[in-house]
């Protein structure tokens, strides 16, 4: 029987149980003791059966009196996702099939790994998603968030909020910010609750409004 581990599975979006099918380890000894070493470990899923790589760092700091091992790092190949597409973005392959691609490659990105990618490909979508609301291009995204206000898409606050996930898109795309994980995904419910609101949501309310049965008239007493 297979030794079993738990490890996060890209498809079943959760950790699971996963069958360790082979490892291997390669050490690298210091002078005063202090070993480095790599254990791989090929996986499967018990659940969906997907196979993936574990990589483990591991830091033996010497043959000394208190001397501890350490995992310094995990990496997983392909890399681990900790974010997904909503349910809903199939549905705008047929209302903005540019934006729906967009979407596509940037929760495709959406690991560790490529958290600058993932960041500059939000602000890309904010940007797709001012110019079809207010039906043109108004050059730099302040006067593209000043308009959307003066136009009654954003209040005061949700312009505030826009412009810090912007900023954190440019500093990614200008000065190679890497935004922690908790920003990433700030950035990414900001925008996918605009895109929501414009394509689906919002379409949505305005249908149903018009089957909601009147109010009856006040009877006069």
């Amino acid at each position: 029987m297979s030794k079993v581990i738990r490890s996060p599975c890209n498809l079943c979006k959760r950790e699971t149980e996963h069958d360790v099918l082979d490892v291997r380890e390669a050490s690298d000894e210091g002078p005063n003791g202090e070993v480095s070493s790599v254990k791989s470990y090929a996986l499967r899923c018990r659940g969906c059966r997907d196979y993936s790589a574990r990589i483990e760092q591991w830091y033996f700091d010497g043959y000394f009196e208190g001397s501890s091992t350490t995992l310094t790092r995990v990496e997983f190949q392909p890399a681990r996702l900790w974010a997904w597409p909503p349910d809903w973005i199939g549905d705008l392959e047929a209302l903005d099939s540019d934006l729906f691609g967009l979407l596509t490659e940037i929760y495709s990105a959406a690991n560790d790994e490529q958290v600058r990618l993932l960041s500059m490909g939000t602000r890309t979508a904010l940007d797709h998603l001012m110019n079809v609301v207010l039906g043109a291009d108004y050059g730099p995204f302040e006067k593209k968030l000043t308009e959307m206000v003066a136009q009654g898409h954003l209040t005061g606050r949700q312009k505030d909020e826009l412009e810090t996930v912007i900023d954190a898109g440019s500093a990614s795309s200008h000065r190679a910010f890497r935004p922690p994980r908790q920003l990433i995904q700030a950035m990414l419910a900001t925008m996918e609750g605009l895109v929501q609101n414009h394509y689906i949501t919002g379409p949505m309310l305005k249908t149903a409004a018009s089957l909601i049965p009147p109010r009856p008239p006040r009877q006069r007493r």
